[in-house]
């Protein structure tokens, strides 16, 4: 059980590669490495590597005990 599980927390990140699919945001705090798709990079700028960016996540929770097969 997680407290407070559906409440997004904002975190912050620096650009550090970027493509014409996807954005590699290394987040602050020793908080390791995302990658995301393009697309979901909402900006009014052009992207460039060492841009500071926010990001609203929840907490990861897992949903069953059972191995996923594809």
């Amino acid at each position: 059980m997680l407290i407070d599980s559906d409440q997004a927390r904002l975190y912050q990140g620096v650009i550090t590669k970027f493509d014409d699919v996807s954005v590699s945001i290394d987040l602050l705090g020793r908080m390791g490495e995302m990658r995301f798709p393009l697309r979901m990079i909402i900006t009014d700028y052009p992207l460039k590597v060492g841009q500071l960016v926010s990001i609203s996540l929840s907490y990861p929770q897992v949903i069953s005990d059972e191995i996923y097969q594809k």
